[in-house]
């Protein structure tokens, strides 16, 4: 191989090199953890399809004709979904028309519009919220059409009839002076007898 070969070769090679490290600039930096399959619809988008993720859905464009499985839906105050989606939790501040099924809870915030119909385990909804749409909250077996054992109908029984009810914030709130003016007293008698 000659000087010019050699020289030749390594111009080549360098050439190659910055080829690449221009395509690496150029190309957008992505950031994923292990297992992120979160799908986002930007605000000037207008989508058309099926789509499926175990991660999120956000969406601040248009989804429309969608169809939906998501582990999430949020709906930015600028998104519009039109169609079905099921999924595990929902967040809407935007327009929402079609089927919703929702295992977990449905937030709709104030300036959120849904159509059509709702079927949920929760339902929390802001003031100002328009809603046209039937919506049917329900349970887990309820809405899996599932007939439950009759041993786990004796313990949700068992647990409803009972007369322990676990404490709540509302009773520690209650308690909770109570138990700081017992101590607050305690230490003043153990005061005044060191004094006396």
């Amino acid at each position: 191989m000659s000087l010019s070969e050699s020289s030749l070769s390594s111009s080549s090679g360098h050439a190659a090199k910055s080829d690449q490290a221009r395509a690496k600039s150029n190309s957008p930096v992505r950031l994923l953890r292990a297992g992120n399959e979160d799908i986002t619809i930007g605000e000037n988008s207008v989508l058309e399809g099926s789509f499926e993720t175990q991660g999120s859905m956000f969406v601040d464009g248009a989804a429309v004709n969608a169809d939906l499985n998501a582990a999430q839906l949020s709906i930015g105050a600028t998104g519009r979904v039109e169609g079905q989606a099921s999924v595990l939790r929902a967040e809407i501040a935007g327009a929402f028309e079609g089927v919703l099924e929702c295992s977990g809870e449905v937030i709709l915030r104030s300036s959120s519009r849904i159509a059509g119909e709702v079927r949920c385990a929760k339902l929390v909804t802001h003031r100002g919220a328009v809603i046209d749409a039937q919506v049917r909250v329900v349970s887990d077996g309820e809405e899996q059409g599932e007939e439950k054992s009759p041993y786990a109908v004796a313990i949700v029984q068992n647990a409803r009839a009972s007369s322990v009810r676990p404490w709540t914030r509302r009773n520690i709130r209650r308690v909770l002076p109570v138990i700081g003016g017992a101590a607050l007293s305690l230490c003043f008698v153990a005061v005044g007898a060191m004094i006396f």
